[in-house]
């Protein structure tokens, strides 16, 4: 995530020194530039292999995710905790380089979403980086009884499509479990990012997104 310091800065836009950026948000004594949620968009796009939405509620969404990408970090940071996720990142970063035949048609795609490879790398560190994360605060200790394990099964699986569908218990523990622990990790996340919200300045700029 770049954080920038001032008010209004000067960005460069297809060459050119046109565009005054905006503060989209303040997060304590940080802020986060509209040039930053601009460009997180432009990045997701062609991650998804999709279109950029550029649209305000699209804007919002997406300062949004990156304040709490700045808590997150700001929480790896305090617990001097060191990812040792480069394996991964690399693994997702070949993964999608994989999608374009050639290199021409690769540098193609940065070019039409104004991405580089930079950019695109610097997302798959994170995304790895977060996973980890999740991993190591939210993940342990969390024990599913098998009652419940049952409960679920007969919710998710009886009544599924295939290939689920005729799946016998001891065949789809592991998905069920997996399932399971998946939603409480995120139940976790949300109620911890929460709480962090609660807990630090932070200040949308409404007029940056109209």
């Amino acid at each position: 995530m770049r954080l920038l310091s001032s008010l209004l800065i000067l960005t460069a836009a297809a060459g050119t020194a046109e565009i005054i950026d905006r503060v989209a948000v303040s997060v304590d004594n940080t802020t986060i530039a509209m040039s930053e949620v601009v460009r997180q968009i432009r990045i997701t796009a062609l991650l998804n292999n999709e279109e950029p939405d550029l649209s305000p509620d699209s804007k919002r969404e997406t300062a949004e995710r990156l304040v709490q990408q700045y808590l997150i970090r700001r929480e790896i940071n305090i617990s001097r905790y060191v990812p040792n996720n480069m394996q991964q990142a690399d693994i997702l970063f070949k993964n999608f380089r994989a999608r374009y035949k050639t290199d021409e048609e690769y540098k193609a795609a940065l070019t039409k979403y104004r991405v580089s490879e930079a950019d695109a790398r610097t997302a798959f560190n994170w995304q790895a980086a977060f996973l980890e994360f999740i991993e190591v605060r939210f993940r342990p200790g969390i024990t599913i009884p098998e009652e419940e394990l049952k409960a679920a099964y007969d919710a998710q699986i009886k009544g599924a499509a295939p290939p689920e569908a005729g799946m016998s218990f001891e065949e789809a523990r592991g998905l069920v479990e997996k399932n399971i622990t998946q939603q409480r990790v995120d139940n976790a996340l949300d109620r911890w990012l929460g709480q962090v919200s609660t807990q630090t300045r932070i200040v949308y700029r409404k007029e940056a997104f109209q």
